[in-house]
């Protein structure tokens, strides 16, 4: 017999038949899961040093939480060592006699005729290589169960296809826990197939971070994610999802005011030899572009290419239109994306255009963004995106303005007055910014303060106006 030091979590770990890593970690995440804490899992060496104690302190705050749970015990008393005596035996047993043990036999009465017994030191290590062996075999071949790839996946959709309808405020903390989820389970694996879902999956959240963040006025770190998004969808092949993040690139610089920027993101999407639908939205993208450079010609041909590619898109075309939600490219969306470049135009050349050429102009944009709001409201209410009608509605406000009339301007806005703080986002902000330029050149009158006092209202009642400044 021999007496060692041992933490109460590894004898706990034992007398559970919790040993094996495998064994551990699935209690461990499912443990961690009904805390709340989705995600949240070890990795193997880590998990050798809690049962060594070889930790300097305690693991982490929600590590310790979820320990605590499965065992019953406080965190400082399940990495305390504390002396077991333990006889060493041949064969598959090591008998513990530490009160957390179960029966105890002896070498003789299980082996008569037994050579001389393995030290027990020397059998643990023994047992856990031979473990690690059996799971290098299976993690070689797949860790991941099909159900657990089918949950994110519906995870991610879910997401995806309620995005436009909710604040953004509360979206970016769901999208965020969920990437995390998706990275943990990446390490999880090395089966190709399940690498490039997950790589999919990845790429996906990131192009969600990059919209939430255009959204929250954080223009630098929505490039950063449309970035990593791009890197997922270049690795696997993916060529929409790669034209949707760089399209997400070019859309958060220019709303940086960095078109130069921008348009460089369009062309490196344009590599990509994208076709259909993603072909329009990055036209779309690239109208957008041309109108913060304040070129009319351009941005009106890149209007056109998008009507061109919109044409001439197959059914079943592969883009990311299965994904649903705000991987939708439709019709009100490249409308809405047509009539904001116009009126960018106008906004930035208005001292250059004679009253014919304004009218000209402010025709386009009633006309795009009429079409837009007609289509959005005749799809079901479910499919309609409150945040997507308040931009196009400004647009519509703002291009009366421009007309000089007042009290349609003021009709046409009042829908967007209504619209919840915490979906005032930082675009929509913006646009509304945009009206006080030609309010400022109309006489003032009563229906003149009147509407330049609802926009101070719904400005400063936005609770993402509220939030710490950042890049907008």
């Amino acid at each position: 017999m021999e007496q060692v030091e041992e933490t109460c979590l590894k004898q706990l770990v034992r007398a559970r038949n919790l040993l094996p890593y495998k064994v551990f970690v699935r209690v461990y995440e499912q443990a961690a899961k009904e805390a709340g804490q989705r995600g949240l899992t070890v990795e193997r060496r880590q998990y050798q040093r809690w049962l060594a104690g070889e930790l300097k302190g305690l693991p982490q705050v929600d590590a310790c939480q979820v320990l605590e749970k499965i065992f019953g015990l406080p965190p400082k008393e399940l990495f305390t060592k504390v002396p077991v005596v333990v006889m060493p035996v041949p064969g598959s047993d090591v008998i513990d006699v530490s009160p957390t043990s179960g029966a105890i036999r002896t070498a003789h009465e299980s082996h008569p005729s037994a050579e001389q017994p393995i030290p027990s030191s020397l059998h643990e290590l023994m047992m856990s290589a031979a473990e690690e062996s059996r799971e290098s075999a299976a993690h070689a071949e797949t860790a991941l169960g099909r159900s657990a790839l089918e949950e994110l996946e519906t995870d991610v959709t879910a997401l995806a296809r309620t995005y436009l309808n909710r604040s953004p405020v509360i979206m970016f903390p769901m999208i965020k826990q969920l990437r995390d989820r998706v990275e943990a389970k990446t390490r999880q694996t090395r089966n190709p197939d399940q690498l490039r879902d997950l790589s999919l999956m990845n790429g996906l959240l990131c192009a969600m971070l990059s919209e939430a963040s255009i959204d929250l006025g954080e223009h630098r770190m929505a490039t950063d994610h449309a970035r990593a998004a791009w890197v997922h969808g270049n690795n696997i092949g993916n060529v929409p999802l790669a034209v949707w993040a760089r399209g997400m690139q070019a859309t958060s610089s220019y709303w940086n005011d960095c078109p130069n920027d921008a348009l460089i993101a369009v062309r490196r999407g344009e590599e990509h030899h994208p076709t259909g639908v993603a072909a329009a939205r990055l036209s779309s993208i690239k109208a957008r572009t041309w109108s913060h450079l304040g070129n009319p010609e351009q941005t009106l041909q890149a209007v056109r290419e998008a009507q061109d590619a919109r044409a001439a898109a197959q059914s079943g075309e592969d883009d990311l239109e299965y994904v649903g939600g705000m991987f939708v490219w439709d019709l009100v969306r490249e409308e809405r994306c047509a009539s904001s470049a116009f009126l960018e135009v106008v906004q930035r050349r208005h001292s250059e255009l004679d009253p014919a050429a304004l009218r000209r102009f402010t025709d386009l944009i009633l006309g795009h963004a009429e079409r837009a709001l007609a289509i959005s409201q005749a799809a079901p209410l479910e499919e309609r995106s409150a945040i997507v009608d308040a931009t196009i509605l400004l647009d519509m406000s703002t291009a009366r303005l421009l007309l000089g009339d007042v009290s349609g301007a003021h009709d046409t806005l009042r829908p967007v007055l209504t619209l919840q703080e915490d979906m005032r986002t930082v675009p929509i902000l913006r646009r509304l910014r945009g009206m006080r330029v030609p309010l400022s050149r109309i006489q003032a009158t009563r229906a003149v303060h009147e509407l330049a006092d609802d926009l101070v209202g719904f400005a400063s009642g936005s609770t993402i106006r509220a939030l710490p400044p950042g890049s907008s």
